[in-house]
């Protein structure tokens, strides 16, 4: 049976440090040791290739790859959007059974706290993450967010409708 190719585990060696900025798992007793201490590093397996990783740096990796993503499926988000019939008017978006307005990957919305300010936001998806966490691109800031379901339920949500050009 060949071995999954791509894996991300919890590392297990006693005395291990980050690839990227040398955060270690153990205590040193030499001053002169590089990087901090991290309670937890992962081991992200590649082919046959091993990269070690600290929290800090995992998560700058996850939102490298968000980014790049994001990027390389703005084009083809277009293309597709250009496909589509125009879009529908607000009483026809697509409601959860509690009258909830349900937010596909690529929807366009705001959200207004409980201040009363308002923010653009881009639904990227679900981050398959320990936490759940949905990721989010501020348009008003052009960068990542990462927030819980319960984010939600604590903000005014309106869709963008987009008009057809």
């Amino acid at each position: 049976m060949q071995e999954e190719r791509l894996t991300l585990g919890v590392c297990v060696h006693d005395i291990a440090s980050c690839n990227i900025c040398y955060a270690r798992n153990y205590d040193s007793s030499h001053g002169d040791a590089i990087g901090d201490c991290a309670d937890k590093l992962y081991e992200l397996k590649i082919g046959s290739m091993v990269l070690t990783l600290c929290d800090k740096c995992l998560d700058r990796l996850r939102e490298t790859l968000t980014q790049r993503q994001l990027a390389a499926g703005e084009a083809r988000l277009k293309q597709l959007r250009e496909k589509l019939e125009p879009s529908v008017s607000a009483k026809e978006k697509p409601e959860a059974s509690d009258g909830q307005t349900v937010l596909f990957t690529g929807t366009e919305f705001t959200a207004m706290n409980k201040l009363g300010k308002t923010y653009r936001y881009r639904m990227i998806g679900a981050e398959v993450t320990r936490d759940g966490l949905i990721c989010l691109l501020n348009l008003d800031t052009n960068s990542l967010t990462y927030v819980e379901p319960e984010w939600f339920r604590q903000r005014k949500i309106k869709v963008i409708q987009k008009e057809q050009e």
